[in-house]
C-alpha cells in the first residue's frame, strides 16, 4: 500500500460510538471565507460522458446558485463501481474521493461532473425545512462521493485520514469559490426515510473540524503573497483614466 509519502500504513479513523448520520449538517459561518483552498483533483476518463449524460443544466448562475455540499458515500468497494453504477442508473456526483486500496488513494481526488452542472445525486426529497426555500437540491448543490462499504452486509470500513482531508478540501475549495455555499450536510439527513450515507461510523465531527479551523490548507507560495501585497501607485488611475479618454472609452462596457 502506498500513500502520498511512500509505503506505510494507512491511518484510518473509526468512531467509538456509532451516531445517526440524520443529524450530519453544519453551516460555514459568515466572514470566514478562505482566500486559497487548492484542490488536487484529476478528471476521471468517463467526466465528459457523465457531464453530458448524467448532469443538467442548472438553469441558474452558477456562481450564485450554489449554497450547500452534500456528502454521500458508495457504498460499494472501488470508484469504477461507483461510475458503473451511475452509468446504469440516472445518478451521479462531482467528485469521487478513492479508498486505501485504490492506487489513487494519498494522491488525487476524481472529478466526474462538471461543477456548472446540476449532477443528479439527491432523489426528490421535502428539503426547505432543512435547507430553506431555494431551487431543487440538485440545482443548489455539489455533491461528493467517498468510496466506502459503509455497513454493507455488515462489514465495517473505516474512513482514512486522507479521504477525511480531501473532503475537508473540497469544502474549502467550493467555499473559497462560491460566495453563498454555506450548508454542509450528509446525504442522509437529506433523505433519511431511503439514506444512510456516508453512515454511522463516519468521524462527522472530526471533518467538520478540519473545516472550520482550515487546518488542511496548505500555505501559499510566498511569491503569490507578494504579488497580491503590492499597491497601486497614486497616479495609476489619472494615467488609465487618461488613456481611455484619448481612446474615446473604447473599451468601456
Amino acid at each position: 500500500m502506498t500513500n502520498a509519502t511512500g509505503p506505510s500504513r494507512v491511518t484510518r479513523l473509526s468512531v467509538s460510538v456509532a451516531i445517526n448520520p440524520t443529524t450530519f449538517h453544519f453551516t460555514l459561518p459568515p466572514g470566514h471565507r478562505p482566500q486559497f483552498a487548492p484542490l488536487k483533483e484529476e478528471l476521471h476518463p468517463a467526466f465528459g460522458w457523465l457531464t453530458k449524460n448524467r448532469a443538467r443544466s442548472r438553469r441558474r448562475d452558477v456562481f450564485e446558485s450554489i449554497d450547500t455540499i452534500v456528502i454521500h458515500a458508495t457504498a460499494g468497494f472501488a470508484t469504477e463501481h461507483a461510475v458503473d453504477t451511475w452509468k446504469e442508473r440516472k445518478a451521479s456526483a462531482h467528485w469521487i474521493i478513492p479508498d486505501e486500496n485504490e492506487a489513487e488513494h494519498g494522491h488525487f481526488i476524481w472529478a466526474t461532473v462538471a461543477e456548472a452542472k446540476a449532477a443528479y445525486h439527491v432523489g426528490n426529497v421535502d428539503y426547505e425545512p432543512i435547507l430553506g426555500e431555494g431551487p431543487n437540491v440538485n440545482d443548489r448543490s455539489l455533491g461528493v462521493e467517498l468510496v466506502n462499504t459503509q455497513n454493507v452486509e455488515y462489514y465495517r470500513d473505516p474512513y482514512s485520514l486522507w479521504q477525511i482531508d480531501m473532503l475537508a478540501r473540497i469544502v474549502l475549495y467550493a467555499w473559497a469559490k462560491y460566495p453563498n455555499l454555506k450548508h454542509v450536510i450528509s446525504h442522509a439527513s437529506l433523505d433519511p426515510s431511503r439514506r444512510t450515507d456516508p453512515g454511522e461510523n463516519f468521524p462527522w465531527e472530526v471533518f467538520k473540524d478540519k473545516v472550520l479551523t482550515q487546518s488542511v490548507l496548505e500555505e501559499r507560495h510566498p511569491l503569490v503573497l507578494a504579488a497580491s501585497d503590492k499597491s497601486v501607485p497614486p497616479d495609476t488611475d489619472n494615467l488609465n483614466l487618461a488613456v481611455t479618454d484619448r481612446a474615446g472609452h473604447c473599451c468601456e462596457p
